[in-house]
């Protein structure tokens, strides 16, 4: 999304995708108090039949979310003396890490069933950030047919 206008276009893309992943329907959605489409978002409601909340507070949460993110990714790229150009893949190993920990606000389930409702992934499945891996490589008839590399 390159512009805030583009908000509620994304949301629809996001709800048709959600919707037709899970085969559930969204209830209700916490939308930051940005005056300017507000009304646009209320169509979008009464539309939809969703229930829509406007507040402030959703941006302080994500901004508690994305600064534990960030302190992760930090904490990762650190320990295995890694460039910060990698901070990308090191926030998206550590949303994955979070994703499949178990919380007790969510009744000791972790994020991933409460959002698939199946059973909790296998932590055995975790792999040390940075530790060496092996892909696939189609390259020629007598080149080497997995090439190292770091996870």
């Amino acid at each position: 999304m390159r512009q805030r206008c583009e908000t509620l276009d994304m949301l629809v893309k996001w709800k048709d995708m959600m919707e037709k992943q899970t085969g559930r329907k969204i209830k209700e959605l916490q939308i930051n108090n940005f005056e300017r489409y507000k009304n646009q978002f209320l169509q979008f409601s009464q539309n939809t039949g969703i229930g829509t909340h406007f507040t402030d507070e959703i941006h302080e949460l994500a901004k508690e979310i994305n600064r534990s993110l960030l302190e992760k990714a930090r904490c990762l790229l650190s320990n295995a003396q890694l460039d910060k150009s990698l901070w990308v893949e090191a926030i998206v190993y550590a949303s994955h890490f979070i994703n499949g920990l178990s919380s007790t606000a969510i009744g000791g389930k972790t994020p991933l069933e409460v959002w698939s409702e199946k059973a909790t992934q296998d932590h055995d499945l975790l792999r040390e950030f940075r530790s060496p891996a092996y892909f696939s490589a189609k390259d020629g008839m007598v080149n080497q047919r997995a090439k190292k590399f770091v996870f």
